[in-house]
């Protein structure tokens, strides 16, 4: 990074105040704070470090396991698994999302040369609670929707330094379109229905300055000749901008896990995948009817292109040089994984060259846009020189890129999963950055650092700490789903009653009555006496 641009940086990074508005209480009161390129106005919601303020319901301790037993570490070797502090995969160390609340004023104390200390700036926050805050605890939020918030007129002072980021915050009742619309149409959106009131452990009907985000607090009327800014300026969002969706081949596509992130994201429209795996590949086609989906070798395929030939001896039509825009595929993993102590054997090291199958997708279509998805030890994997290599292809090719490690768990998967994740654009396109986490996850867990050839790399994700979302847990996702005995073998049943948490209302959408799929069981052999 040049200099310039470096002192560009660290001069965004700054907390500024602007528009002054009025002077009272040894207070000089402003319309506007910055930092971080990121304006800040009276009315408008932010997030705030977990330990900004604090709430008058304390949360419940979490049980504690029982005092360990003295045993007899020989005769019992696998006994301290019972007793162990560290339970794998425990959320229990996650920290709090993120507080939320609404700035009232913002405002920096006078100094004793009568000018003000615009070095630290105070922001004066209207609470919000969120339903694990209030007296009914964590229960609640497991039924509550994850983006509901409770008002309430409790106010407290913090350091702009704890500021984090915006987020919207509106009344579900002024809202033209359903919570569900709202709520989808983009990040970092929250409503609210009640206030609570923590003295009397109550829910109630917000009062009317909650309803309006145009409580501008000291900043209504003028001061020093600057107007004050209308609530629907100061939390009108950027227009959405229309992009062409890239045309995209999903290669290893597997069920399309990953095509479905990037439809969601409205980035892509999947027109071809790849996967050998018939079922997998059947259920690609069920939830992408418009997609042409092969179940053959992806070198065959690659082959029968670079030959000449425009279809299969299917006959299905095969993209074309130039048809690719995205390139998106999870080459198999078990040759990386860790927990394969065979990964040096034939089938590994066949698995693992599928990478190089991949690359040369990417270097005969030449899309606009890459991404290689695989298990975190990709990264480390014989000193890192798969991972060295496979970003010398790409930079050999023409592309700019990059590479990070990302937990599933942040973004709203209820698991431990670390995944390596290489990026990269063609000459003339902007290289993508990494999305910042939604959820708070163990910080176990949560080490996505790399070390190759003794220099540690990092992402450019900045939530290392907390999020605005609570982690999403196996109660979340599981909980509704029905019992199944010994040799069930229905492919579709009945869900047998209604979704209890907002992660399964997301999974079953809008559907009049959801069919539930695959819930199966083995059949199990009574456990015999041998053995004891």
């Amino acid at each position: 990074m040049s200099c310039a641009r470096l002192d560009e940086v660290r001069h965004k990074e700054i907390p500024k105040v602007a528009e002054p508005l009025e002077e009272g209480d040894a207070k000089m009161f402003y319309a506007v704070a910055t930092k971080n390129g990121v304006q800040y106005r009276v009315g408008d919601g932010v997030y705030l470090l977990p330990e900004a303020f604090s709430f008058s319901m304390k949360p419940a301790s979490p049980a504690k396991r029982p005092k360990k037993e003295a045993v007899d570490e020989e005769l019992h070797p696998e006994h301290y698994r019972k007793y162990s502090e560290y339970i794998k995969g425990s959320n229990l160390d996650a920290p709090d999302p993120y507080r939320v609340g609404r700035i009232k004023e913002i405002f920096c104390n006078i100094r004793s040369n009568g000018k003000p200390n615009e070095a630290d700036i105070k922001l004066r926050i209207c609470k919000f609670y969120r339903p694990e805050n209030t007296h009914k605890s964590m229960k609640a939020s497991y039924h509550a929707d994850i983006n509901l918030l409770y008002w309430s007129d409790e106010e407290t002072t913090v350091d702009f330094r704890a500021v984090q980021g915006r987020c919207t915050v509106v009344y579900g009742e002024d809202l033209t379109e359903s919570i569900q619309d709202y709520s989808a149409g983009g990040l970092d959106r929250f409503y609210f229905l009640e206030a609570y009131n923590a003295k009397t452990k109550s829910f109630e009907d917000p009062p009317n300055h909650a309803r309006s985000s145009g409580n501008k607090g000291k900043g209504k009327g003028k001061g020093k000749g600057k107007s004050s800014v209308s609530c629907e300026q100061s939390e009108q969002e950027p227009p959405e901008l229309k992009v062409p969706k890239l045309r995209t081949l999903d290669v290893f596509s597997g069920c399309g896990g990953l095509s479905e992130g990037f439809h969601q994201a409205g980035v892509s429209e999947t027109l071809w995948a790849i996967e050998m795996w018939e079922p997998a590949a059947q259920a690609f086609r069920l939830n992408n009817p418009g997609t042409t989906v092969f179940t053959e070798d992806c070198n065959v395929l690659l082959k029968l292109v670079m030959s000449g030939e425009k279809t299969n001896s299917l006959g299905q039509k095969l993209p074309q040089k130039g048809d690719v825009e995205m390139l998106c595929g999870g080459p198999p993993c078990q040759g990386f994984s860790g927990m394969n102590r065979f990964n040096s054997r034939t089938y590994s090291k066949f698995k693992n060259s599928l990478v190089v199958s991949f690359l040369s997708y990417c270097d005969y279509y030449r899309p606009r846009f890459f991404l290689l998805e695989n298990v975190r030890n990709f990264v480390s994997f014989k000193r890192s020189m798969v991972l060295k290599l496979t970003l010398r292809c790409l930079v050999r090719m023409g592309y700019q890129c990059t590479f990070g490690v990302l937990q599933a768990g942040q973004y709203g998967v209820a698991q431990t999963r670390r995944r390596a994740i290489v990026l990269a654009a063609a000459p003339g396109e902007k290289l993508p950055m990494f999305p910042e986490p939604l959820h708070v996850f163990a910080p176990r867990a949560c080490q996505l650092s790399v070390v190759v050839d003794d220099k540690k790399f990092v992402s450019n994700i900045t939530r290392t700490y907390s999020g605005p979302f609570r982690t999403i847990t196996v109660r979340d996702t599981m909980s509704d789903l029905p019992e199944v005995r010994n040799g069930a073998s229905a492919l579709e049943i009945s869900y047998n009653g209604e979704p209890q948490s907002w992660f399964q209302r997301q999974i079953r959408g809008s559907q009049y009555q959801p069919i539930l799929r695959d819930h199966i069981c083995k059949v199990r052999m009574p456990r015999s006496g041998w053995g004891g």
